[in-house]
């Protein structure tokens, strides 16, 4: 019993399954943590985009309270410039009851806004905590596939799981800059390679694209999430100066190279179930993948759409349509764990 134990132990070690299976429980840790940290954070209520300015004020928050608008650029936190990101990212985050002083242009006009920031509201803590069980879903699932059908396909699914899983955690408040930094640099590197890893996957199962096996294969792959990764890196861990050039091309990359990812992958998906005939569809379960698949994303496509074409109007329960990409581990995990090695 101990020797086969032993051994078992081995082949997980040579294979991968056990480095996996410890990035997993350090993932569930991190998403734990952070689980029992966010009653104790503090919020202000608005989110801004990549150029300062603000997109969204959220209803009742504080900064609603302080008579901030959607549409305002911010220009200063406390006196200091938002181009000035080396002393904003070194600044802890506000807690419950302190004020923050943001100036505002809006057509021309500058104004002083006092934002007093308040505990997070309950409807934002449901919120986090549904994000963090689809996180752990991502990791559950192919983890499961990959202890019962040890192969490429479920190793690529696995660390897929490990990067998306982070995207949805929100680990706990470092109030140290150089840890909070390095932290972040690392959850980014390891959702770049997760979204790489996705599209990995659907080139390898059901079936192998031969091109893989060429030098440039891989790296056609991890290649331009890794450029992402640096650019994301650098402005994380040196914090230049934030311009609007910046800010775009940060934007650019991530909107482009996410997108071509994430659009090819569906393509896969597609393409992968057509060309496979009714008997292997049946045995790899292809067709609740594809299902599960669909129904995942078209919750979510739905609530992106109306609010694109109409912000201040949604549907009911929107915010939580995310829960739907649960399926695309469960789905995806059972037809990889079925297949032969």
């Amino acid at each position: 019993m101990i020797h086969e134990l032993q051994q078992n132990m081995n082949r997980g070690l040579a294979d991968g399954r056990i480095l996996l299976s410890i990035l997993s429980v350090l993932v569930v840790c991190w998403g734990i943590l952070g689980w029992m940290d966010l009653p104790f954070q503090s919020r202000a209520g608005f989110e801004t985009n990549g150029y300062n300015i603000v997109t969204r004020v959220g209803a009742g928050s504080p900064a609603e309270a302080a008579g901030l608008e959607p549409g305002v650029r911010i220009t200063h936190f406390d006196g200091i410039p938002v181009e000035d990101a080396a002393t904003l990212a070194r600044r802890s985050h506000k807690k419950v009851g302190e004020r923050q002083l943001i100036t505002a242009e809006h057509s021309g006009k500058s104004r002083d806004f006092r934002i007093a920031y308040g505990p997070i509201s309950q409807h934002e803590i449901s919120l986090s905590h549904a994000k963090t069980i689809v996180g752990f879903c991502f990791l559950l699932f192919p983890l499961i596939a990959v202890w019962r059908n040890n192969r490429e396909a479920t190793r690529l699914l696995t660390l897929m799981g490990i990067g998306l899983s982070l995207a949805f955690m929100t680990g706990p408040y470092a109030a140290e800059f150089s840890i909070r930094a390095f932290s972040l640099a690392v959850i980014s590197l390891f959702v770049t390679l997760g979204v790489a890893a996705l599209l990995h996957f659907l080139l390898v199962f059901p079936h192998r694209r031969l091109w893989l096996n060429r030098p440039f294969g891989k790296k056609l792959i991890y290649l331009p999430a890794f450029i992402l990764w640096l650019l994301i890196a650098w402005r994380l861990l040196f914090t230049p100066a934030a311009s609007s050039a910046l800010s775009l091309l940060t934007n650019a990359m991530t909107g482009i190279i996410t997108g071509v990812y994430l659009l090819f992958s569906l393509f896969l998906v597609l393409r992968n179930y057509s060309l496979t005939d009714r008997t292997q569809r049946r045995k790899l379960r292809l067709n609740r993948m594809l299902l599960g698949t669909v129904l995942a994303i078209v919750p979510v496509t739905i609530a992106q759409l109306v609010f694109a074409f109409s912000p201040h109007s949604g549907l009911p329960g929107q915010n939580y349509y995310f829960v739907t990409l649960a399926l695309i581990p469960l789905t995806w995990a059972c037809s990889a764990g079925l297949s032969p090695k």
